[in-house]
């Protein structure tokens, strides 16, 4: 029987902003799933969000055997695909100079920010091929974007974050690659910042109108269109 529900996984790792990707996707008539892990999926856990309207999997992203249940349970409960979120990111070591970096805490940073992306990909893939318009939207940043910090009117163009700025870059070229990849084929992959030079406020992200707006018409379906 087909599905006609367009269905939804968004990642969250620490950045807080799953929920709010979430609960756009909601407003915009999608079945949600939001994947979190670590202190995320416990504080979203004790705010009730099961009650918000999508469904809360506890899933680790360093572990192969957890995203096969995570993958298991779409399918069960849907069959497809239409739109992955790689919204999954920490950070740490902020403002550390080369005799302070640990590479272990860089290694930490790469496994969640770059490593489980491509991991959660390649275990999602079969079922994104399931649906009819399959999309990954891959949440970047413009701390990894080399002009974007070299500008110093840029609010964060003075932070040092060695794991996460270096991590966000590979992700943004990866991106890149695999949207050459994926071109002869129907997934169609994007990627999204959403630290905008006039929305950012030192300490977290705002998601402003224009950027959801933004983010609204990278998830808008050819029926939402019509």
């Amino acid at each position: 029987m087909k599905n006609d529900k367009y269905v939804a996984v968004v990642t969250e790792a620490g950045n807080g902003l799953g929920h709010k990707f979430a609960k756009i996707l909601l407003e915009n008539g999608y079945e949600v799933v939001l994947a979190a892990c670590g202190k995320s999926f416990e504080l979203l856990s004790k705010d009730g969000e099961d009650l918000h309207g999508y469904q809360l999997l506890k899933t680790d992203f360093s572990s192969e055997e957890s995203l096969r249940v995570l993958e298991h349970t779409i399918r069960e409960s849907y069959g497809k695909l239409d739109l992955l979120i790689n919204n999954a990111e920490i950070v740490n070591g902020f403002g550390h100079k080369i005799d302070q970096i640990n590479i272990e805490d860089i290694k930490e940073v790469y496994e969640i920010n770059f490593f489980s992306i491509i991991r959660t990909i390649q275990t999602l893939k079969p079922l994104l091929n399931q649906s009819e318009e399959p999309r990954i939207i891959n949440i970047t940043s413009s701390l990894g974007d080399i002009n974007k910090m070299k500008d110093e009117s840029f609010c964060y163009s003075g932070y040092s974050l060695t794991a996460y700025s270096t991590s966000k870059a590979a992700l943004s070229m990866f991106t890149h690659l695999q949207c050459k990849e994926f071109k002869p084929s129907k997934i169609k992959m994007y990627s999204f910042d959403p630290v905008n030079m006039k929305n950012c406020t030192y300490n977290s992200v705002a998601i402003c109108d224009g950027i959801k707006d933004d983010f609204i018409s990278l998830i808008e379906r050819k029926q939402m269109r019509a």
